[in-house]
């Protein structure tokens, strides 16, 4: 299966679905032999629990990707 043909199945998904989607990838890319610092490593749990914990709002990645296309 190429790149796009994810691509267009993950755009068909529910918000809810591709946010598990997400989460499993980062977990997958998380797993992988590369070592974070203890700096980044904290940074990602602060994030974490701050999705957690409601006081961090998500933004879809269209919206952020649109900042970066002009």
């Amino acid at each position: 299966m190429s790149i796009q043909a994810i691509k267009d199945e993950v755009i068909v998904l529910s918000k809810a679905e591709q946010a598990e989607l997400m989460h499993f990838m980062i977990e997958l890319l998380a797993s992988d032999s590369a070592q974070l610092s203890d700096e980044w490593q904290e940074e990602l749990e602060r994030r974490e629990a701050a999705l957690e914990n409601g006081t961090s709002v998500g933004r879809s990645a269209r919206e952020v990707l649109a900042k970066y296309k002009k």
